[in-house]
């Protein structure tokens, strides 16, 4: 089966019309018709239905749309992996999951651009689940990410611990004390940055095994916007220890958890890609970049 008829087929079957089809993949009506039909011949059936809107997709198209889907996934997925074993010498790219600057910074990346002139590196910032996709997809050989990568064909490395703080208003029954139980924010309404952060994640875990949900009134995608919302006194905020080293806290307190909640920085790659002499000589690097760098910046208290 033609994979290029596999492609013009999903594309028909998206749009519901040869014409407009035929524009978003650059090919002229004619010869997507021809396309399906020696689809059609190959597969036996008929697929699509023609009437004057356009086409509507049979039972075939159906269950080889579903089907289809899956191959085309593999097949992009294959292709990027062929395009990576070409160039695994040559070329490292990299990304980061929002914040991860904080902690790594871009230093590292052209520290090792001046000292790897050979290697052509790309560095972008993503968010987190973003980078994950990308490494399993090939778009990425190399990631720093927040938490664990529970995809068990990734390599990964905890590279750093940071304590998660609440921010604390003044005035607020919780101002002067000196840590805060997960228990204590039961029905307490709170600031959290939003679902595209694992932060989001782990404190309603968190929340979930104390055995409730919590009040969450806003979600941003900016720990600034947390501390400014919280010294309007709108209610209590999530932020990472790094955050609170930025801020003004003047008419607010960052109060540590007692329970365990912290902003963990991992390495990760795929474990088939661990032999590639670009991540080989990256992930080195990063290692010995840590111990020179001092485990204090890694594991602030």
């Amino acid at each position: 089966m033609n994979t290029n008829d596999l492609k013009n087929f999903m594309m028909v079957y998206q749009e519901r019309s040869i014409n407009q089809a035929a524009k978003k993949l650059y090919i002229t009506p004619q010869g997507l018709s021809k396309s399906m039909k020696h689809l059609e011949n190959e597969v036996e059936t008929i697929l699509f239905e023609r009437t004057k809107q356009g086409v509507i997709p049979t039972a075939s198209a159906d269950y080889l749309a579903g089907k289809a889907q899956d191959l085309m996934d593999q097949i992009t997925e294959m292709e990027a992996c062929f395009r990576q074993l070409t160039v695994q010498k040559q070329v490292l790219r990299i990304g980061s999951a929002c914040g991860i600057l904080n902690v790594v910074p871009y230093q590292l990346i052209m520290d090792f651009m001046e000292k790897h002139q050979d290697i052509e590196v790309h560095w972008a910032e993503y968010y987190n689940q973003e980078v994950k996709d990308k490494i399993a997809s090939s778009e990425l050989e190399y990631g720093f990410i927040v938490g664990e990568n529970e995809d068990s064909k990734m390599t990964e490395r905890k590279i750093a611990s940071l304590p998660i703080l609440i921010l604390v208003y003044e005035g607020h029954p919780y101002y002067e004390r000196e840590s805060l139980s997960i228990e204590m924010l039961r029905g307490e309404k709170m600031l959290v940055m939003n679902e595209h952060f694992h932060m989001n994640e782990e404190f309603r875990k968190l929340c979930i095994e104390h055995n409730f949900m919590p009040n969450i009134i806003a979600k941003t995608s900016d720990g600034t916007s947390l501390s400014k919302l919280c010294r309007q006194k709108a209610s209590l905020a999530v932020v990472p220890v790094f955050t609170v080293e930025a801020l003004n806290l003047d008419g607010m307190r960052a109060i540590p958890f007692t329970d365990e909640m912290k902003w963990d920085v991992y390495t990760t790659y795929k474990k088939e890609n661990e032999k590639f002499e670009s991540i080989k000589a990256f992930d080195n690097f990063v290692k010995e970049w840590g111990k020179s760098h001092a485990l204090s910046m890694f594991n602030r208290r």
